[in-house]
């Protein structure tokens, strides 16, 4: 006997190789169709071509106009909906429709409870503007699931964002003694503070780590030459794992990151991690002490940080460097899909059968 199919609408943001991995998970499990509508990429992440072609069709948002986007949409009656945030006026305007003719919606997001005045009004308003639109939110960890508890959505699912897991194999046994920061060169991300940590760590060190900075942004000439710094440029999804590979220690000391992906994929390639506590995906890789160091995104605090994982022992290292690769196996791009397909893409089918009951 054929499964029933699960027809599933993704209305996404722009794609990265991480969402497009668990996308790919998830059109394998039995009876699922993907179909997809996705925006242009981000030019500071400048990811190169991806392959969506395991969606039973993937549209650009800008091939079809408005209205054929509304069409196609409802034509589709897809069984769950899965929104990219509540940002984009037209996908609101689809899923209202779609809730109506039966539609299970939800959408993702991965801000943060920071309790804002902004984040107040959406408090405020949730009933009038997210309500009639979603069902339920996805979001990446339990800060986010503070704030869509405090609009209204009691039980959101968790796990949002998870790294491209199949990337990384098994823990090496040993690494080069360096630093990474894989991100944006740009204020939010520290990197202007990581740069005067480091250069305090490294005018006391004996032997002391280089500094590998991947990304691209404004503030890149304010890295150049630096001693011990060394700047790789972005990182391809595929280029990651060896870049993570040339290092010991991911160094992340954001002021301002509502997750921060790369703290799973370095966990995931068996990296010590000193990230901030301003990094949302620090609650679920990091435990301070054990794997690494929660800091204040401040150059006392992270200077400390360095000269800490600089100076422990190799079975120190090695122990930490377990811990994360352990703690990066918890969740996967395998496990994501079985969670998505087997808890948010079945509450429309238990919906009906209480109804039926």
């Amino acid at each position: 006997m054929s499964l029933p199919t699960k027809k599933i609408l993704l209305l996404w943001s722009p794609l990265a190789d991480y969402s497009v991995a668990c996308l790919r998970e998830l059109a394998r499990r039995p009876g699922v169709e993907l179909y997809l509508v996705y925006h242009p990429g981000d030019p500071n992440a400048p990811y190169t071509d991806l392959d969506v072609s395991f969606c039973r069709e993937a549209i650009p948002y800008s091939q079809l106009s408005p209205a054929q986007l509304e069409q196609f949409c409802y034509g589709l009656q897809p069984d769950t909906v899965f929104m990219a945030s509540w940002n984009y006026r037209l996908y609101r305007k689809i899923t209202r429709r779609l809730r109506r003719q039966g539609s299970y919606v939800v959408s993702t997001f991965d801000r943060q409870w920071l309790g804002t005045p902004k984040q107040w009004l959406g408090v405020l308003t949730s009933a009038i503007y997210l309500k009639p639109s979603i069902d339920n939110f996805f979001v990446a960890g339990d800060r986010q699931a503070a704030f869509a508890r405090k609009l209204g959505y009691g039980n959101p699912y968790q796990g949002y964002y998870c790294a491209n897991t199949d990337r990384f194999g098994e823990l090496a046994p040993s690494s080069p003694r360096n630093f990474v920061f894989v991100g944006r060169l740009v204020e939010d991300k520290g990197v202007e503070t990581l740069l005067r940590a480091y250069a305090r760590y490294r005018a006391t060190a004996t032997e002391p780590w280089g500094l590998l900075l991947c990304g691209k942004g404004h503030l890149e000439s304010r890295c150049q030459g630096q001693p011990g710094v060394q700047v790789l440029g972005f990182a391809q999804p595929t280029e990651l794992p060896t870049r993570l590979a040339q290092a010991s220690c991911l160094v992340l000391p954001s002021v301002f990151e509502p997750w921060g992906l790369v703290v799973h994929e370095a966990a995931a390639a068996g990296l010590a991690i000193i990230a901030s506590h301003a990094v949302g995906a620090a609650t679920y890789f990091v435990r301070d002490g054990q794997n690494g160091y929660i800091i204040q995104p401040d150059e006392d605090s992270l200077a400390r940080a360095l000269r800490l994982v600089a100076e422990a022992d190799t079975p120190r290292l090695t122990a930490m460097r377990q811990t994360s690769h352990d703690l990066a196996a918890l969740w996967t791009v395998d496990k994501w899909a079985d969670y998505v397909h087997d808890t948010i893409c079945e509450v429309k089918n238990q919906v009906r059968q209480l109804t039926h009951a």
